[in-house]
């Protein structure tokens, strides 16, 4: 445009107006320009908003303002958009302006700030949808949830449902309504051609409360928004629900199909996929509640292939260990997972705690275990789990009971028992106490009195527990040699069932067969001699319901003699009569080499109830005859009398008496007394001690061959340190270390002390077989003059069952 050519007046007007229209002209392209520059990347967006922001300082211009707020939200950076129009008047801003602003101040959770820009955006345009559906959503955020009903309907009258609307609803019922609630909700609006999103969120829902029925239906209703897999979770997870059921009604019958659910969904599943892995885990679990920890190991090895497995598993994995006689792998893997809780939590779980305190007791730290019963809460009450009501705290019981086994396991016996009948003269209907001191007993040697515990205990159990004094009773009768009783609950119960499967194991174990083998070597060194040697070997028959069982002996004996070597030996057939509370053995068989008789032999003990035992026994041609004796053809008859008492299972005392009826006239009278006493243990470490004390009278008999002093009298006692490595697989290393020293008196000598040194192994191959043997060197008196020797043993004991 020419403004020369115009009228001067139109000419300065146009002039004027170009002026004006100019500047804004500039601000709009400049702004149009830098929002276009922000949709290139972060890097144009940042230096658009910084653009934007000077822009707008410099005009204060509306449009330049609202594209501001926007780009700055698109940044996330809402407290900066909130801050671009602090000072502005709601009435000044744009819709959008509004609808952004309220955003930002919902996003930082200014929801009064949020409200206000919604309410008025509605007042201002009410035909802006955004202005309805944040009203729903601050309120909810609120939880004003009656406002957000309210604003909900009011979107509905005006504009009638949609999908933001429908996500509004959800996002209330997902915060006023609990998940049954909401999943209820959602399920009223799903029909047969919903969408997979819809669908899937109920399914999870379902999930989260453990609907399975639900996702059995949606499963059928949708089969095509679902995988195989999602259905074998589904049949995992109500398998797991299941499993933990059982485990709390202790239903064995109910964990066994449970086992085979998992089994099923292994088979089904993919090996390496994440469903099949967590059947797997699930099933450790019931393995172990269904006395199968040998299922356990092998699952967990198979897992243990694919990586690291979680804490729980690992938990599974040592529980079976600890079942299975491998206490240091276990204790292992408590420690570790004792080691992460506290990491974590700054405190070990309850039940780990109580399983490393197992894991350290069967691994003879026994002192340990007593250090971790402080990691326990052991008031008597506790807050339950809404933190408002006080329940018994079971804890507190706990750390009693384990005081007190861990007090017996520690060679400390009689304090374990004082500890448990205080806590009964104050609890006197407390079943498990009860229980827990007739194990006490049990322990001890004490078996009837262990009964007797156990039958008060069943005053007070539960039904659903009766089992647990039953099975214990049963297991006491099989150590006290009551064998009908015994049989006829191995009878009635099923050997499926877990909770008598102690019992089950002590039954088999006591009935099996056996071989057990004794030899013994000693070789005189001053005076000098060759080896002597004798070996005692029996083979039993496995022992009848009843607890009759018959075996065969072998025995060997070889004395060297000086040149003038000495054999005797004899071989018999035997039986063991159980007639509770006595048992009758008889044997009877004939003798080789120097032994030319038969032999005969009769014993029984007799139970006088828990703590004493009585003891007779005839034998015709006695295997305790002397080699020598018999290379004069003269044979013995012997009888004997004694008496056993067990105080406890680390005090023990013995005396006896008995005549020897030698063919050439002599009378041989003994008598003796023992004392056997565990005098202080920590934890693998022991030191016991034994005295004993004997007394010999025989006939003068001048053409005797045989060792024959008128009188003697011998007293010795003896130190026994030793060390117990429990190992695992069910193996168990013993050492002991025997120190020994005696005084010994024969008749018209000079009294004259005797002594002993040795050094023996006790390996344990679990239940079924032990090894023992040892060495030593002694010194030993006859007819006044010492004889040295070196001596060793060896024993051997196999069960076959």
């Amino acid at each position: 445009m020419d403004i020369k050519r115009l009228h001067p007046l139109v000419a300065a007007a146009v002039s004027l107006a170009v002026s004006a229209v100019s500047p804004a002209a500039d601000i709009n392209a400049e702004r149009e320009r830098w929002v276009a520059h922000s949709r290139s990347g972060d890097t144009q967006l940042t230096e658009a908003v910084t653009a934007l922001q000077k822009l707008y300082q410099e005009s204060g211009d509306a449009k330049v303002r609202a594209d501001l707020i926007a780009l700055m939200l698109r940044s996330g950076q809402r407290g900066a958009a909130l801050a671009v129009c602090a000072d502005c008047r709601p009435s000044e801003l744009s819709a959008d302006e509004l609808a952004n602003l309220a955003k930002a101040a919902r996003d930082t959770k200014q929801f009064d700030t949020a409200a206000g820009y919604y309410r008025n955006l509605q007042t201002r345009f009410p035909q802006n949808k955004t202005g309805w559906l944040g009203a729903a959503l601050v309120a909810t955020d609120q939880k004003k949830f009656s406002e957000s009903e309210k604003a909900v309907r009011e979107y509905i009258r005006r504009f009638g449902t949609d999908k933001d609307i429908q996500t509004a609803e959800e996002y209330l019922a997902s915060q006023s309504q609990s998940p049954t609630g909401q999943m209820g909700y959602l399920m009223a609006r799903l029909s047969k051609d919903s969408d997979k999103e819809s669908v899937l969120k109920v399914f999870r829902l379902a999930d989260s409360v453990k609907a399975y029925p639900v996702q059995e239906r949606l499963l059928e209703t949708y089969p095509q928004y679902f995988t195989q897999t999602d259905r074998l979770w589904v049949r995992k997870n109500q398998a797991t629900s299941q499993l933990r059921g059982a485990l709390d009604a202790d239903d064995q019958a109910d964990i066994r199909n449970v086992r085979r659910k998992f089994s099923d969904i292994a088979a089904e599943s993919d090996d390496t996929s994440a469903v099949h892995t967590a059947a797997l885990r699930d099933d450790m679990t019931a393995a172990n509640a269904a006395g199968k920890p040998e299922a356990t190991i092998a699952t967990y090895r198979k897992l243990a292939q694919q990586g690291e497995q979680p804490d729980y598993a690992k938990e599974s994995y040592a529980k079976a260990l600890l079942a299975t006689g491998s206490p240091n792998k276990a204790r292992k893997i408590y420690e570790g997972i004792a080691g992460r809780q506290m990491a974590e939590n700054k405190r070990i779980a309850d039940e780990t705690n109580e399983n490393l305190i197992a894991s350290y007791a069967d691994s003879l730290y026994f002192s340990k275990a007593r250090k971790q019963l402080a990691n326990w809460n052991t008031n008597k009450t506790r807050l339950d789990f809404t933190q408002n009501s006080e329940i018994k705290n079971p804890y507190h019981d706990k750390k009693h009971f384990w005081e007190a086994r861990l007090d017996a396991w520690n060679g400390r016996p009689g304090k374990a028992v004082k500890h448990m009948d205080e806590w009964i003269a104050e609890h006197p209907a407390d079943p498990w106490a009860q229980i827990l001191r007739g194990e006490l007993a049990y322990w001890n040697g004490h078996a009837e009195e262990a009964q007797t515990w156990y039958g008060h205990s069943q005053e007070f159990l539960p039904p659903d527990a009766q089992y647990l004094a039953q099975s214990k009773t049963a297991t006491a009768q099989v150590a006290a040699g009551n064998w009908k009783p015994a049989s006829e609950t191995a009878a009635t119960v099923s050997r499926d069932d877990v909770r008598y499967q102690d019992f089950f194991t002590r039954y088999d174990e006591s009935r099996a067969s056996m071989l057990v083998i004794d030899a013994e070597a000693m070789k005189a060194t001053a005076p000098k001699d060759s080896t002597e040697w004798s070996q005692d070997a029996r083979l039993y028959s496995k022992r009848s319901a009843q607890g009759h069982r018959v075996y065969v002996a072998e025995q060997t004996g070889y004395v060297p003699n000086h040149g003038d070597a000495l054999r005797t030996g004899r071989a018999g057939l035997g039986a063991e009569i159980s007639l509770y509370p006595a048992t009758v053995t008889v044997e009877a068989g004939h003798g080789f080499s120097l032994n030319k008789k038969a032999y005969a032999q009769a014993g029984a003990e007799y139970r006088l109830g828990s703590r004493v035992r009585l003891k007779a026994s005839a034998a015709y041609n006695s295997a305790n005859t002397p080699a020598k004796a018999l290379k004069q053809d003269v044979y013995a008859h012997e009888y004997t009398l004694g008496a056993d008492y067990i105080h406890s299972g680390t005090l023990s005392a013995g005396i006896g008496a008995g005549l020897m009826d030698f063919d050439d006239g002599n009378l041989r009278k003994t008598a003796y007394a023992t004392v056997n006493s565990n005098l202080f243990q920590h934890d693998r470490w022991q030191l016991a001690g034994s005295l004993r004390g004997d007394y010999t009278a025989n006939k003068d008999i001048p053409e005797a061959y045989y060792y024959n002093p008128k009188n003697s009298k011998n007293l010795e006692g003896a130190l026994m340190l030793s060390y117990t490595l429990p190992l695992d697989n069910r193996l168990q290393f013993k050492q002991t270390a025997t120190a020994g020293v005696g005084r010994y008196w024969q008749h018209s000598q000079n009294a004259e002390n005797t002594w002993q040194l040795k050094y023996g192994h006790d390996w344990q191959f679990g239940k079924k077989a032990s090894l023992n043997y040892e060495i030593g060197r002694r010194q030993a008196m006859y007819d006044g003059q010492p004889e040295f020797q070196n001596f060793g043993r060896l024993g051997l004991s196999v069960k076959f069952n």
